[in-house]
């Protein structure tokens, strides 16, 4: 196959698929706008009242403030729940004692309600940005951890048996046995963790703190301004966006096309 056809094949089915994701898009808009001409405007904003809110709020200062506490919070739970889930996660696929040592931990992390969490965490750090990490940090951590565990386990025993035998040292087998087998699961677990941690960062700020999205939120409830409460809550769907379709799925594709 030419370079010419390849490139037509490639081009063609990139069009494809982002037509039919615009289709999805005009749908959601659609459907949101037909709920707002059969709902009350003080429950439910149109579409165009949510943009005219944002336009309206952008580049302010108090828009500037609230949207990077936010979002500083957001990566900073994130690489640190990540971090940890990682690591503990690579500890427990190689050793089966501290996997059943981190067992009753897991458990406890995946089943205790977000809300628990919040208000534990309200009680111990107070109201601000220790609070709302922490929080995002312990409720992100036991799925990367899981994931991890998961993909390690997947790994085939002859595939650990030939390194072994050719001797291969500890960075190695994590490297060229090990990593392979976690890029799948641990690239599904951060987009989830992306979306999960938005919400759990927002709904900290909006129980515990007086500043970020979440406060924003709040603040907008209380006012009663439904518009600039949709504002909001597309300031949020527009940074999960920018997390997983440029930051994580790019990398998720280059850590794939290395597997290969």
């Amino acid at each position: 196959m030419s370079l010419f056809h390849w490139l037509r094949k490639k081009l063609l089915f990139l069009t494809r698929a982002n037509l039919f994701i615009a289709i999805g898009f005009m749908l959601l808009l659609a459907g949101w706008q037909v709920l707002s001409f059969y709902t009350h405007e003080i429950l439910l904003a149109s579409p165009a009242q949510a943009a005219c809110a944002l336009w309206g709020i952008i580049g302010t200062s108090y828009f500037n403030e609230n949207f990077l506490i936010t979002l500083w919070r957001l990566f900073f739970g994130i690489v640190s729940g990540g971090l940890i889930g990682f690591v503990l996660g690579t500890a427990a696929g190689l050793n089966e004692d501290i996997k059943n040592i981190l067992e009753p931990f897991r458990w406890i992390m995946l089943s205790i309600p977000p809300v628990v969490v919040v208000v534990l965490a309200m009680l111990w750090f107070g109201m601000g940005s220790k609070m709302v990490a922490f929080i995002t940090s312990v409720l992100v951590a036991p799925i990367v951890y899981v994931n991890t565990v998961k993909g390690i386990e997947m790994v085939d025993e002859k595939l650990v048996e030939m390194a072994r035998l050719y001797k291969f040292g500890f960075v190695m087998r994590i490297k060229d046995v090990y990593t392979p087998a976690i890029i799948g699961p641990l690239g599904a677990a951060m987009v989830l963790i992306t979306c999960m941690g938005a919400r759990v960062v927002i709904l900290a700020e909006l129980m515990g703190a007086n500043d970020g999205i979440g406060y924003a939120l709040g603040v907008t409830r209380s006012n009663l301004d439904v518009p600039q409460l949709f504002a909001w809550v597309l300031v949020t769907l527009g940074i999960v966006s920018v997390f997983e379709f440029i930051l994580l799925r790019p990398v998720e594709k280059h850590f794939i096309r290395w597997k290969l």
